[in-house]
């Protein structure tokens, strides 16, 4: 098992038809599910180096293949309009600066640099899945500790009684961790180890796991996030289905017999989350009361500035004006990126982000009607169509998000929009849907 696990790094450094640069930028790109563990200052320094290389590299190569296509095109227009609406809001200064707003551009070049280095280096894959896996096994056994124990295996304590934190310290983001990188590391293994009955067992392990520690972190959204991605595997994977089903079981049968021994997550996830859906002004929905407000804030903006928002990041410096806010409604951000982006950056703004999740969602209802009626020379493989799901998955917009520029966040939706890249906008060798 060991050697299965090293042979691929073996491999990498071992191969000489791979350029130097492209296996540095490879164990960069490698190393990112460990160093999101430490913060948002190191994936996002990762991040633009991946990016600047890939900026460089294509232009001194002349690799302009790879900004033909309209999700690059539609991109980079759309960070063209964030920086403008910076210049002619009210503080261009703050609206620039918070939270590299400036620099969104970035988050494209870095998943063309994935495309680009997936192209060039053919062990990446496997080396990347070995540090995800390895990456959530150590997170999640750390979770189960400190749910528990109270703390960590650093010591860190919880970030309230019914939240886990791990190694995030006192960041209640542990749960959103596991969920994002969950779904990215099971497209991983799908693509490389297809249907083998091993795959199958193991992966179906693996996400009963990573299941379970999410529920216990107290975290709703992700809790959301893995659940949705269940039903889409049981829609569009056939061949997989009957595992998956037999997984959600022995997930509810591993957190019932949990929460006999320790009922803290039951509390958050049950008991507080049917008091809080309630208590909207539209009943069930999937967010708080506290949610709404915020949501509600962003519509007044909306309101007064319907075609080009209040101006980019700008909410935070906003939102306590009288005319806007509703209640508690005064945060950093909304706490959900359509909203953000119609408060911000008015309907021109949340055009960009509805289309993309359109697109996401026409592949997916394409997919659905050839899987329906047995068409399988126009279906996608499913190890191609799982980067397309997860990525509808995390632009879900019924759903309490992070701030839609935050670093950490968007360097966790990137990497699989570059695998998403490669296989819809590469080459006919590289797939072409």
């Amino acid at each position: 098992m060991l050697i299965n696990a090293i042979n691929p790094f073996k491999k990498l450094f071992t191969d000489r038809s791979i350029p130097s640069d492209v296996i540095f930028f490879s164990v960069i790109l490698i190393l990112i599910p460990v160093v999101l563990i430490t913060g948002p200052a190191l994936p996002d320094i990762f991040l633009s180096l991946i990016a600047l290389y890939f900026l460089i590299k294509s232009v001194w190569q002349k690799q302009w293949h790879y900004y033909k296509n309209k999700l690059v095109f539609g991109f980079l227009i759309f960070s063209s309009y964030i920086i403008l609406r910076s210049f002619f809001s009210d503080m261009p200064i703050e609206s620039l600066t918070n939270e590299g707003s400036m620099f969104y551009f970035r988050y494209i070049f870095f998943a063309m640099g994935v495309w680009y280095l997936l192209d060039h280096n053919p062990h990446l894959k496997r080396c990347l899945l070995i540090i995800c896996i390895l990456s959530l096994v150590l997170v999640c056994l750390d979770g189960l500790y400190q749910y528990f124990v109270e703390i960590n295996l650093f010591g860190n304590e919880k970030h309230t009684n019914d939240r886990l934190t791990g190694f995030f310290n006192t960041e209640p983001i542990l749960g959103r961790y596991i969920a994002y990188l969950s779904l990215f590391t099971f497209a991983l293994m799908y693509q490389i180890f297809k249907k083998t009955k091993l795959m199958m067992t193991l992966s179906v392990s693996f996400l009963v796991m990573c299941e379970v520690i999410v529920f216990l972190t107290g975290e709703r959204a992700p809790l959301f996030y893995v659940s949705l991605f269940t039903v889409l595997i049981v829609i569009f994977i056939p061949h997989y289905r009957l595992y998956r089903i037999v997984g959600v079981i022995a997930s509810i049968i591993i957190i019932f017999s949990i929460l006999q021994i320790n009922p803290t997550a039951k509390s958050r996830i049950v008991d507080h989350t049917i008091q809080q859906v309630s208590e909207t002004k539209i009943p069930g929905m999937p967010y708080s009361a506290h949610h709404e407000e915020h949501y509600i804030t962003s519509l007044n903006m909306f309101k007064e500035h319907p075609i080009f928002g209040v101006g980019t990041n700008m909410f935070r410096f906003k939102c306590d004006n009288p005319q806007y806010k509703y209640k508690r409604g005064c945060i950093s951000h909304p706490h959900n990126f359509y909203f953000q982006a119609i408060a911000e950056l008015g309907i021109i703004g949340l055009l960009f982000l509805i289309t993309f999740f359109l697109y996401l969602l026409f592949i997916g209802l394409k997919q659905f009607i050839f899987v329906l009626t047995n068409n399988k020379t126009k279906q996608i493989p499913f190890e191609f169509l799982l980067y397309p799901m997860i990525l509808f998955i995390y632009w879900w917009p019924i759903i309490p998000h992070m701030s839609f520029y935050n670093n950490w966040n968007n360097v966790m939706m990137m990497l699989p929009l570059g695998f998403f890249m490669r296989y819809f906008y590469g080459n006919t060798n590289n797939g072409n849907y």
